[in-house]
């Protein structure tokens, strides 16, 4: 199995709309040495468990991961520099991309996702395989009716009816065997951004990043009945679970994802920085003199 992470640094570095949650400024952080922490984190977690791990970026991503912070991937790729004329608003893509460039079983983990143990072994093997899902077709009640309404040639894929019998999926990991269904999937929605990026200056970027990335997909498999397996099992209808279950590590809990606004939580960004210094002290040097170089 490949593990893959991807950082598209359009998104990171445009500070247009620094203090707008739907876009990505620093990746959803309050600055870039939390950022760059969590990123090491991430990557050093994942490592330690899953050791075949690989990172697609672009060039600025290169600089970055490669060069200062010298992450231990197995390799880097400079393939997101294909995104270069794409809106910096479609920060989604980055990953979609990445899904699309894989020709073997993979795993693709978010980079604010941290492993405690050997956690995604049962998942592994199953031809598709995601984080979590829920049944909130709340989250897409803006957003599909004004695609439908406002785009132009929106793909037949994405025409549904939201319901609460669908199961809406979360990727903070995703992945599996099934790479024609990756393949299709990942056509379909940059087909409904290359047609409408003269639009994306109009709607809300964070729902419409979630749309293309998490509904479509949802959609897909359940217009062909077909299964997929779950980290979670059970639907996080309602918020059921706790994804930074910090107390828990590393006994009830080997799988920590900082989702939404969880990045902006104090308490964890905390717990990210002393697990980074106490745990992996070279790179945590590393990357503080990194910004203090760049006076980040």
């Amino acid at each position: 199995m490949k593990f893959v992470q991807s950082f598209w640094s359009k998104p990171f570095f445009d500070d247009t709309f620094k203090n707008n949650w739907n876009f990505r400024h620093h990746g959803g952080f309050p600055n870039p040495f939390l950022f760059y922490c969590a990123w090491t984190y991430s990557c050093l977690s994942i490592k330690k468990y899953y050791p075949n791990l690989h990172l697609v970026t672009d060039d600025k991503g290169l600089e970055i991961f490669k060069d200062a912070l010298k992450l231990p991937y197995a390799s880097f790729s400079d393939s997101l520099n294909d995104l270069e004329d794409y809106h910096k608003g479609a920060w989604a893509l980055g990953k979609l991309y990445t899904y699309r460039l894989q020709k073997e079983p993979f795993c693709h983990l978010d980079g604010d996702v941290f492993l405690f143990g050997k956690v995604l072994d049962p998942v592994l093997k199953s031809p598709l395989f995601c984080q979590s899902y829920d049944h909130d077709q709340y989250q897409y009640s803006e957003i599909h009716p004004y695609v439908h309404q406002h785009f132009e040639n929106v793909p037949t894929a994405f025409e549904a009816e939201l319901s609460d019998t669908i199961k809406y999926v979360n990727v903070g990991i995703i992945g599996g065997s099934a790479i024609d269904l990756f393949q299709e999937y990942t056509s379909k929605a940059f087909e409904l951004i290359d047609e409408n990026q003269d639009k994306l200056d109009d709607i809300n970027t964070g729902l419409f990043n979630l749309y293309y990335e998490q509904f479509l997909l949802s959609n897909m498999l359940s217009v062909r009945k077909l299964t997929f397996a779950s980290l979670y099992p059970k639907p996080n209808d309602g918020n059921a679970y706790n994804f930074a279950a910090f107390h828990h590590i590393p006994h009830k809990s080997q799988y920590i994802h900082l989702i939404s606004h969880l990045k902006k939580t104090s308490e964890y960004l905390e717990q990210i920085v002393a697990r980074l210094r106490l745990e992996f002290p070279d790179y945590y040097v590393r990357l503080r003199d990194y910004c203090q170089k760049k006076a980040l």
